[in-house]
């Protein structure tokens, strides 16, 4: 399975974009039917279960941004979508932390608590589509097997048998703190 999967960050992005954007709505309809107390309950919950799984998702996403495969254009994707990532999640945190101290003081939600989310909300997309664009444009993490017709599997068995044969130290490693684009391009972060 760790052939198939390098990281658990693509699984673990889902849950805060769903919980954000349930909690938005939840949070609006709770807005819009101000007699139904339950629906900014629920809202104000997902709201913090959005921020823990933010913070697993970011923690996944480094660990991602330090081992994934990917070359010098889908880089620079990678370092822009780590940049709204962070502050999304800062975001998700300082909010949930803000509505978890009013909750605990048995305060309703405070108007700018919807406001923020539909902010979140769109900052969360947008590092989706920035993900998506690194996986879908890029190619960042996906295995280079995936794009390979079976015909040319057979062709490049023996090929690939004999490659498996060099002694390790024949491709130049990356030194500690550095890694090696698919291109050849090597830095540090």
């Amino acid at each position: 399975m760790p052939e198939i999967i390098p990281n658990w960050h693509p699984a673990a992005v889902h849950f805060p974009i769903a919980l954000t954007m349930t909690a938005t709505l939840l949070l609006l309809a709770g807005w819009l039917f101000p007699a139904t107390t339950l629906l900014p309950s629920c809202g104000r919950l997902l709201l913090q279960l959005s921020a823990l799984s933010a913070v697993v998702a970011a923690a996944l996403g480094w660990y991602a941004f330090q081992t994934v495969d990917h070359d010098a254009a889908g880089h620079l994707v990678m370092l822009n979508h780590r940049a709204w990532a962070v502050a999304s999640t800062g975001g998700l945190l300082l909010l949930a932390l803000w509505d978890t101290l009013r909750q605990r003081a048995v305060k309703g939600p405070h108007a700018a608590l919807l406001a923020g989310m539909f902010v979140l909300s769109g900052s969360l997309g947008f590092t989706g589509w920035l993900g998506g664009e690194m996986v879908y444009r890029h190619g960042a993490g996906v295995s280079s097997a995936a794009f390979v017709s079976p015909a040319a599997a057979v062709e490049a068995a023996p090929q690939v048998q004999s490659e498996k044969s060099l002694p390790a130290a024949s491709s130049p490693a990356a030194t500690p703190g550095e890694h090696v684009h698919k291109d050849g391009k090597r830095h540090r972060h």
